[in-house]
């Protein structure tokens, strides 16, 4: 049985993490936050999904980076889902799509997911599918 929650979706052995309009450092901590107790449920499968997200700043990003070393540490997975354009573009010149597969949706994640698919720098070859 999946659990929703207004900031995430939990499902049997994966969460999805919804990013809001504005990734700053209270968003970003609250997101790794959330993955933070995922990571201690057991959880290894994040996606963040950023549908919402119209803005990344600095800050967000390295929490983002810390929340895909944390990831690496536990060999979980980790994938990006609707990217705006431009974020998607930064995340692209910044170099985090080499490690974070970006789908267009949560679902294509899902399913990626189900493929066996694993996130770039933890094995798997990063495809991006976000953005343009």
């Amino acid at each position: 049985m999946a659990k929703r929650d207004r900031d995430f979706r939990e499902m049997k052995d994966c969460a999805i993490l919804y990013a809001d309009q504005y990734m700053n450092d209270v968003e970003g901590e609250r997101l790794e936050e959330l993955a933070a107790v995922f990571l201690e449920k057991g959880v290894k499968k994040l996606i963040i999904d950023f549908s919402r997200t119209e803005l990344i700043n600095s800050i967000g990003i390295s929490i983002l980076v810390g929340i895909m070393d944390k990831l690496r540490e536990k060999e979980g997975v980790l994938f990006f889902s609707g990217l705006k354009k431009a974020n998607h573009d930064m995340f692209n010149m910044l170099g985090l799509t080499r490690f974070v597969p970006v789908c267009k949706t949560e679902e294509d994640a899902l399913a990626m997911m189900g493929r066996g698919a694993t996130a770039g720098g933890l094995q798997a070859k990063p495809r991006n599918e976000g953005g343009a």
